[in-house]
């Protein structure tokens, strides 16, 4: 870990660690459907249907999502995230009792997207009022960590010979963790807010701040990013397992070691490069780790394959959701951050169906291919955006933290 300098703020107070401990308990929820495709594949889904499952998650999570943003900015952090547990608790409960490809699987999958989207928006925005303005991109580089780090249970998973039959029951199980993920987080203080940060009508001014020519870039690359690890996390496991590999889970090994080693070697690099000089190198290491899974024939290009588009992954989103928190207002952290995370729901619901298709219809080589020369088209585009927007208005200045 990065020694921190001694006129920094705090970063790792006992409220952001009890936040830590909840995040990493629900986010075993969403790390356990990383291996859902791989019980579908036992129910004889097609590509196509694994990916409109995995996808149809994004469903219920991008209706509600305005609605998880606004009750954030007006409710409170804790109240929303209490209901975001329960929805995806009892996701995972139907997700257990799945036994063949029908409405019940999609039902589970629309809870869990529900659950898991509100999850994702209240947990950051809830860390990114702790974290101290100077510290920023470093202190969600390490919270995120909570949730790789879950990540590695599919692996442990993997060696402990389950049969893929019996992986339905591991998703209840989880969702009991992720119900006592509420036991650290209730007693956190909800961030306070001054009268005039909640007076106006919230979806107006939401709106007015979240077009602003700054975040344009944001959103592009945030795109970008998301469709990579939509269809990386889709596919990996099922194309590994048809070539072959005999874990095919070892692969969120080295996507969650990857990921969470530049997070604890590195947290602070991001801030001395600035942010903006980061997203490029991220998002190419996420395309070498789609290219590399294209190509790989062996355990090793798999393993080296979730490496690279960890290592991605652990620069990439960080940086990104500070760019969010730095470019929108202060009063609209919470319907900024939800807009940032709708557009993983976008990219999952567009798609993973759709890559599935390039994959029944050709292969999983050309699949991943195509993801990878799509996300360069993006890359550029940003690139393009992305000066246009420094060179109009200079770097956004960072706003303060919530006090």
């Amino acid at each position: 870990m990065p020694h921190p300098d001694p006129h920094d703020p705090p970063l790792l107070t006992p409220t952001f660690l009890r936040l830590v401990a909840g995040h990493f308990l629900q986010a075993l929820g969403f790390s356990s459907m990383l291996i859902l495709p791989l019980y579908l594949g036992h129910l004889d889904a097609t590509r196509a249907e694994i990916g409109t499952i995995m996808g149809v998650a994004s469903v219920g999570g991008l209706i509600l999502r305005p609605i998880a943003g606004w009750a954030l900015d007006t409710i409170g952090r804790r109240p929303t995230l209490a209901v975001g547990t329960a929805i995806l608790a009892l996701g995972m409960l139907l997700t257990g009792l799945v036994d063949r490809i029908g409405p019940l699987v999609y039902t589970a999958r629309v809870l869990v997207g529900v659950g898991a989207g509100t999850l994702f928006t209240a947990y950051f925005t809830f860390a990114a009022d702790m974290i101290p303005i100077t510290r920023r991109a470093e202190g969600i580089a390490l919270f995120g960590i909570s949730g790789l780090a879950p990540m590695a249970i599919n692996g442990v998973l993997g060696r402990v010979d389950l049969p893929v039959s019996d992986l339905r029951w591991v998703f209840p199980a989880v969702g009991v963790l992720v119900l006592l993920s509420l036991i650290p987080v209730w007693p956190l203080p909800e961030s306070r807010k001054t009268p005039e940060e909640t007076t106006g009508p919230p979806p107006i001014r939401a709106g007015r701040a979240l077009t602003a020519r700054p975040l344009w870039s944001v959103w592009l690359a945030t795109v970008v990013f998301s469709g990579l690890v939509a269809v990386f996390m889709a596919f990996i496991t099922v194309t590994a397992a048809r070539r072959g590999m005999p874990a095919p889970a070892d692969v969120w090994f080295t996507y969650a070691g990857g990921a969470v080693a530049v997070r604890l070697f590195g947290a602070r690099l991001p801030a001395r490069l600035g942010l903006h000089n980061m997203v490029a190198p991220a998002l190419s290491l996420y395309v070498a780790g789609c290219l590399l899974a294209a190509a790989a024939e062996s355990p090793s290009a798999f393993l080296l394959a979730g490496l690279c588009a960890g290592l991605g992954h652990g620069y990439c989103f960080p940086v990104l959701t500070a760019q969010v928190v730095d470019r929108v207002p202060e009063r609209n952290r919470g319907s900024g951050l939800a807009a940032f995370t709708a557009q993983w729901e976008l990219s999952a619901i567009a798609l993973t169906p759709a890559f599935g298709l390039i994959a029944d219809r050709f292969d999983d080589r050309t699949m991943f291919g195509s993801i990878a020369l799509l996300a360069v088209l993006g890359l550029a585009a940003w690139a393009a955006v992305e000066h246009r927007a420094t060179t109009l208005t200079g770097p956004p200045t960072p706003q303060p933290p919530i006090r």
